[in-house]
């Protein structure tokens, strides 16, 4: 039996997958900025979390399929595009790491605060310059190694081009300034 479609397959539902998630934690990130009270903070902010923990599995998935399809059709692991998916692999692991890193301490800090009370508003809160910047560039890099994987330059500076195009317009697409966790005013009806 033939493997390559079923790895194919494979590697097009973990990338479906991790985009999903990227959905999923990017809706739960700014509806986390946006909350009224610290209990809701923290609810959307488990959410953030809990698919998150997805990406780890997509990359992989990602990187098993994909090193196999390679060795069925013998491409050199030196091709530009492999030594991009490669990098690019590496980085996401990385950043991912030390998003869930900073995304545990406010983790911790909001359940410090819903401990006090999860109907308190929520203090105003700003990221670090790195968690508003990572999400955005890293979703442009897996934009850039997808055409990478598409286009297959086999020259190395071309594709790690590619690659830091992404980075750009992903750092360019972030936020211009870090939006801080602000609670709106609540209007609390006289009695």
């Amino acid at each position: 039996m033939d493997l390559y479609p079923l790895a194919k397959y494979a590697h097009l539902v973990a990338l479906f997958v991790a985009a999903g998630v990227t959905a999923v934690t990017k809706l739960a990130a700014g509806r986390r900025m946006r909350a009224r009270t610290v209990g809701e903070a923290l609810d959307w902010h488990n959410t953030l979390m809990s698919a998150a923990k997805l990406f780890p599995i997509c990359l992989l998935v990602l990187a098993i399929t994909g090193g196999y399809m390679l060795s069925v059709v013998h491409v050199s692991m030196s091709s530009g595009f492999v030594v991009a998916g490669v990098l690019a692999i590496v980085w996401l692991f990385a950043s991912g790491a030390f998003l869930g890193i900073k995304g545990g301490a406010l983790k911790r800090a909001l359940e410090g605060m819903a401990a006090k009370g999860a109907d308190q508003p929520v203090p105003k809160m700003a990221p670090p310059a790195a968690v508003v910047l990572l999400p955005t560039i890293n979703t442009g890099v897996a934009l850039a190694v997808a055409l990478d994987m598409v286009a297959k330059p086999t020259s190395i500076p071309i594709a790690l081009g590619i690659v830091a195009v992404g980075v750009v317009l992903g750092a360019l697409s972030a936020p211009k300034r870090p939006a801080a966790m602000a609670a709106q005013p609540v209007a609390v009806p006289e009695a």
